[in-house]
């Protein structure tokens, strides 16, 4: 069992943060950059016969690659639905919406048997849900980027509290934030940074639903409200985790190496309560009470993926930060 000392769950419970080095190896990182090297490979053709790629650059390593993709493409959107974890939170949602709900992911991170050991010591139970709010973030250079590409899981993302994103009836769910490094997360690259002790408070922050800095769907806590003499770093090294509570503000800034920052969210909660994406399929990742409960098939973890696709596209309503709405004019939201 992966262990955390008293130590690092003291600075967890009093900081809102905790670093934690090491906790993927060599071959889970090898298998997850597999899945994503093969995602581009079986993409790029696809978008050169389109119009909408020059060329595959399949001579370049995938860091490189990805970078020449991305800057390219009219629409970014059009290789990153096959790279994030999640469909996109649309109700009109594409006939051809897609995901990567690949074996890597499902084997090497959601169900990684050392982050489940994290999240249950710090949770505070051995009854886990793998919540659906998930994402892979890829952040190509900013120099590679198009000035107005603004959004988060390729530029910089906005201050926010993880619980803000949620729908209002999880605002008492205890979901723990696993944030994994596949590259060295570095301040130059973009790190993630977090507002020390911040999560200690009843309620969330004021967010308010999209700006010029964010984009029209996501959410932002004005900077005004940022105690930036508490504004700590959270530099972590390739297979490292950052654990975040759920109240915790936290921003990441631009990339400013030349190569990209390579990360992954996850988020886990006790069994029973409410995920704040009802409609997004989660599954319980472990269990002593109820082991028959417990989704060890990855191939059943894509298809409720994309028999959620076929739902929404069907009519099933989606629900996603409608609860801030009421804040857009806001004088901080102005």
């Amino acid at each position: 069992m992966f262990k955390l000392s008293n130590d690092q769950i003291k600075h967890f419970n009093e900081k809102g943060y905790l670093i934690v080095e090491d906790v993927l190896n060599e071959a889970d990182i090898a298998q997850i950059r597999a899945e994503y090297e093969a995602i581009l490979d079986r993409e790029a053709p696809r978008l050169v016969a389109e119009g909408q790629l020059s060329q595959t650059y399949a001579e370049l390593p995938f860091e490189e690659r990805y970078t020449k993709i991305l800057f390219e493409l009219e629409d970014m959107y059009s290789i990153y639905q096959h790279l994030d974890i999640s469909l996109p939170l649309l109700q009109d949602m594409p006939q051809d919406a897609s995901l990567n709900a690949g074996p890597a992911v499902f084997n090497h991170l959601l169900t990684n048997q050392n982050i489940l050991d994290i999240a249950e010591t710090i949770i505070g139970t051995q009854e886990l849900y793998s919540n659906p709010v998930q994402h892979t973030r890829i952040k190509p250079p900013a120099a590679a980027l198009p000035a107005s590409n603004v959004d988060s899981n390729v530029a910089q993302a906005a201050w926010h509290q993880d619980e803000a994103v949620l729908t209002g009836d999880a605002t008492e769910t205890n979901i723990l934030t696993v944030w994994v490094a596949i590259t060295d997360a570095t301040v130059e690259n973009g790190c993630m940074m977090a507002v020390e002790g911040s999560h200690i408070v009843e309620d969330a922050t004021l967010h308010c639903p999209g700006n010029h800095v964010t984009s029209s769907a996501e959410i932002y806590i004005p900077e005004d409200l940022i105690d930036q003499e508490k504004v700590v770093p959270l530099e972590v090294g390739k297979g490292g985790v950052v654990l975040l509570h759920r109240l915790t503000e936290h921003a990441s800034y631009a990339n400013n190496s030349d190569s990209i920052r390579w990360s992954f969210d996850l988020r886990y909660h006790p069994v029973g309560q409410k995920t704040g994406r009802e409609v997004f399929p989660g599954f319980v990742a472990r269990s002593a009470a109820h082991p028959e409960t417990v989704l060890d098939d990855a191939a059943a973890w894509q298809k409720s993926w994309y028999d959620t696709r076929d739902r929404i596209i069907a009519g099933e309503h989606v629900q996603f930060n409608e609860r801030w709405l009421p804040y857009s004019r806001h004088q901080l939201c102005a």
